[in-house]
């Protein structure tokens, strides 16, 4: 009797320190999903983000979330524009308020959006693009930022006066806060 009860001690003490040794692997565990948890919640956070940013980018291309402006924009705005653009406001380094500039622009229209090709010495500056509701007009152009320029955004408001002349601004922002601003008097050409 002595010697089966030594025997079921042993049994339980062997069995106790399994039981530790399991609770303490139980522990490692835990706190290893713990971590993976962390780790999931925060990829799924980074993934939701990059989700709106597409959602948001497919929404900006998608040319059938815009409005169809092909019969409320006057059709006069259509057609070549001699701009002259005159700085009004600027805090950028290598622009004077009272400077000119004179382009021309050819805009045009496809089913969805209206394009203004601006043209100067002959040659194909910058394209805006943007939208028109009876006679007024808004335009963009954005530029990506590259090593000798930064980002810049312009941004056209015009009104037109009438068949033959129309007002505006042009706005220019780059990054490091430098913004110009120009008043715009435009009178159609012939092609």
């Amino acid at each position: 009797m002595k010697w089966f009860s030594f025997l079921i001690f042993i049994l339980f003490c062997c069995s106790g320190c399994d039981f530790r040794k399991r609770e303490a692997e139980f522990k490692k565990r835990e706190v290893a999903l713990n971590q993976k948890e962390r780790d999931l919640n925060l990829k799924e956070n980074t993934l939701q983000i990059k989700e709106q940013k597409l959602e948001q980018r497919e929404r900006n291309l998608d040319s059938t979330s815009k409005k169809d402006t092909v019969n409320v924009y006057n059709p006069a705005i259509v057609g070549y524009w001699l701009v002259k653009m005159t700085c009004t406001q600027t805090t950028c380094t290598g622009s004077a308020i009272g400077d000119t500039k004179t382009e021309q622009w050819i805009i045009s229209s496809d089913s969805t959006t209206l394009i203004a090709k601006a043209i100067a010495g002959n040659k194909l500056v910058r394209v805006y693009n943007g939208t028109a509701i009876a006679n007024t007009v808004e335009l963009t152009q954005n530029t990506a930022s590259a090593a000798s320029e930064p980002a810049t955004t312009m941004v056209v408001k015009l009104n037109l006066l009438n068949e033959n002349s129309m007002t505006g601004t042009r706005e220019i922002t780059r990054s490091g806060d430098c913004k110009v601003v120009y008043d715009l008097q435009m009178k159609r050409q012939q092609p």
